[in-house]
Order: C-alpha cells, then sequence, then structure tokens
C-alpha cells in the first residue's frame, strides 16, 4: 500500500547489509593475498639474511667475512635436527651487456638448483631448463635470466642458446624464469630482474663477494625443516648458535610460518573492527523500521481494531507486523548482499585490491538483517497486539 515508505524503511538496511558484504570481502581479500606472498616464501622455512653493516657486539675485532659463512651452513646442516635441506644463495653485482643492449649494474645470484622449489617460479619456454648440479660441480658458465630482464637485454628474442657477457665472462643462456605475482626477495631484488647462475662458476670467475671492504659469502640461506610443528624451537637454536658463532649481529632471521600467525591475528582485528563499523549502517537501518513500524500502527488503528472485534487475538496480531518487519529487512537484505557483492567487484577492477566474496559473509549478513527486522519489529508488534479492539476502533 505504501511501496515508496517501505523502500525508504528498508534502505538503510540495504546499504547495511551492502557495507558489511563489502568491507568482509575486502578484508577477507586482504588476509588470503598476505597469507598467499608468506606462503609463497615458505612455511617450512627459515630464512637467513646477512646483513652488510652488522652491529658489533664487543670492541673486539671483526673477521674480514660478514655475513653467512661456509662454516655456518655445515654446521646447522650437520649438527642440527628436524632439518630437510640448507639452500645457501651467493650474490654479485655488475653489468650485463647482450647483443642488443647494455645494462650497467644487475643482481647476479648463485643459486642451489631447488632455486625454482623455494621460489615457487617457473620456467618459460620449451626449450628453456634451470641449472643442474652438473652445472654446479663443473663451474659451467650457463646461465638462466629473468623474464623482465631478458626482454631488456633480447628485445623479445628468444634468449635460449644466446651469449651474455656479464661482468668480464661470457656465460650461455639456457632458461628464462618468470613468478606470476613478481615477487621480490627482501633486500635482493625481484626475481624477474635477475640473473642466476651456478654458484661455482661465479666463484671461479669472480671469487667472493666484496661488500664494504668485507667478504660476504652468502647473502641468503634457506633452511628447510622437516616438521613444521617444531620449526620454532629449530628457529631458536639457530638463533642461539649464530649469536655465539658471530661477533657482530651481521644477520636477521625471517620466519614466514610466525609472520603467516601474526597476519593472520592482525587480520582478524581488521576484519572484526571493518564489520562493527558496517554494522552501525544496520543499527541505524533497524531503528528505521521501528519508526516505520511504529507510524504504521497509529495509521491502522481501524484496521488493528476491525481484526480485534472479528476475533483476532493479540498472537495473530503480533505474527502480523513481525512478518511486516522482518520481510522489509529480508528484502533489503538481499539487495545489500547484492550491492556488496558489486562494490567488491568495483574495488578489485578499479582500486586494484584483491577482494573475495565468500558464501559466509552473504549468509551471515542475512542473517543478520532478518534478526535485525525481528529485534526492531518486536516492540511495534507488541504495541499492535496489545492494543484492545475498542481503543483502536475509538481512536479511528
Amino acid at each position: 500500500m505504501h511501496p515508496f515508505r517501505s523502500f525508504l524503511a528498508g534502505l538503510g538496511v540495504v546499504f547495511g547489509v551492502g557495507a558489511v558484504v563489502g568491507m568482509l570481502a575486502i578484508g577477507e581479500g586482504a588476509r588470503l593475498e598476505s597469507i598467499r606472498q608468506i606462503q609463497e616464501m615458505g612455511v617450512d622455512k627459515i630464512i637467513v639474511r646477512s646483513l652488510k653493516g652488522g652491529q658489533q657486539k664487543s670492541d673486539e675485532a671483526r673477521s674480514d667475512a660478514v655475513g653467512i659463512k661456509t662454516q655456518d651452513i655445515l654446521h646447522v646442516a650437520n649438527h642440527f635436527d628436524n632439518i630437510k635441506a640448507v639452500l645457501p644463495i651467493t650474490e654479485w653485482e655488475g653489468p650485463a651487456t647482450s647483443q642488443w643492449t647494455v645494462k650497467s649494474s644487475l643482481e647476479i645470484l648463485g643459486v642451489p638448483i631447488e632455486f625454482l622449489e623455494i621460489t615457487n617460479a617457473q620456467l618459460v619456454g620449451a626449450s628453456s631448463r634451470f641449472l643442474t648440479q652438473q652445472d654446479i660441480e663443473d663451474a659451467v658458465p650457463v646461465c638462466v635470466v629473468g623474464s623482465r630482464l631478458s626482454r631488456e637485454l633480447f628485445q623479445y628474442r628468444d634468449p635460449v642458446g644466446e651469449r651474455l657477457l656479464l661482468s668480464d665472462t661470457y656465460y650461455t643462456v639456457v632458461g628464462v624464469l618468470h613468478h606470476a605475482s613478481d615477487r621480490e626477495i627482501k633486500n635482493v631484488g625481484a626475481i624477474n630482474d635477475m640473473v642466476y647462475v651456478p654458484r661455482e662458476t661465479g666463484k671461479h670467475y669472480w671469487g667472493p663477494p666484496i661488500t664494504r671492504g668485507s667478504v660476504m659469502e652468502y647473502k641468503l640461506m634457506y633452511v628447510v625443516v622437516e616438521d613444521v610443528d617444531q620449526i620454532e624451537n629449530t628457529s631458536r637454536r639457530l638463533e642461539s648458535y649464530l649469536r655465539r658463532a658471530h661477533d657482530d649481529v651481521d644477520y636477521s632471521i625471517v620466519l614466514p610460518f610466525e609472520l603467516m600467525k601474526q597476519q593472520e591475528a592482525t587480520q582478524r582485528i581488521f576484519t572484526i573492527v571493518m564489520a562493527s563499523i558496517a554494522s552501525i549502517s544496520l543499527l541505524v537501518g533497524g531503528i528505521g523500521i521501528m519508526n516505520i513500524m511504529l507510524a504504521n500502527i497509529y495509521e491502522r488503528m481501524r484496521e488493528i481494531g476491525t481484526r480485534r472485534a472479528l476475533g483476532a487475538t493479540r498472537k495473530d496480531i503480533l505474527i502480523q507486523f513481525l512478518v511486516e518487519s522482518v520481510t522489509l529487512t529480508a528484502i533489503g537484505g538481499a539487495l545489500g548482499a547484492i550491492l556488496g557483492i558489486f562494490l567488491a567487484a568495483l574495488v578489485a577492477q578499479y582500486a586494484e585490491m584483491p577482494t573475495s566474496v565468500t558464501l559466509f559473509s552473504v549468509l551471515i549478513s542475512l542473517l543478520v538483517s532478518v534478526v535485525t527486522g525481528v529485534v526492531f519489529g518486536s516492540f511495534p508488534a507488541w504495541k499492535a497486539a496489545s492494543l484492545s479492539p475498542m481503543e483502536a476502533l475509538r481512536r479511528e
């Protein structure tokens, strides 16, 4: 009978549910993206980084080598339990020259054959291959280039089989490496922008890397554990060993497993806060429903009195007004869910932020809208049911 008034009554619920669904979608998308990035680092790995300038622990003279050393790798591999593999990475910097392009400076990594596995990178092209154990043992001058660097150096030509001058040494390109998420190794560089060589080859031609006048044998060390449940204990043992073995704090330890737990806890708080803010709109919408229903009571006195005079019980009147309230909020909730999904799609499209609309968020929003109808419709329904027939007819 009053479609415009009903529309205005449900409008608050529409925006409230839309805000809840949209906020939950943005929060869930951010959570999944953060966890994906951390999982790409490997929740079964401990990452140890060499630092260029360590924080000195004593007045003793520093050794010629800084950061992770060969004895560290051997000690961890041979004396620690719960260790599946220890994978060191060495970094050099130098120019690269192809037949078409010269790049003045780039990162050259001496990597193990497991590098693809620990970074979740992929080879591009049917003829591409990665470094082999034979390449590393024989110090063969071969290399793999990142996909973006490949385009810069070879201008969209197939680089496999081409020669590349790295510093003063010619290498043969055997593969192109690509990471779909353009992952960046912290304090090193983006996977798609670097060159990868057998470590022994780089050491043979260039010697150990020199940083600020000191040798840095390894830039990174990936420690892969067997039992993830014991990874925190292994990390504490590793930190204790490095503290004893190094005069300076020339290293840092990153534990993706801990990062993931911290991120999940932080994201839960963020989602609760966002949902709470969005729920204020539902509260406003519920108050709007209650006001409209109370106004309906005074406008429909004759209807209520006539029904009661013809035998309708208080329960009948109560159910009538509750059904009306729940119907308004349920329709508003359905429209709000559609609005929330649309808002999430707009954010993903134009703000380039990851979003994820889950069935749980939609269902919980619809449930909340129905509960809103019951809660805020109860008082007007009780008010209508409490009217006596004679009093209602007299007021009319």
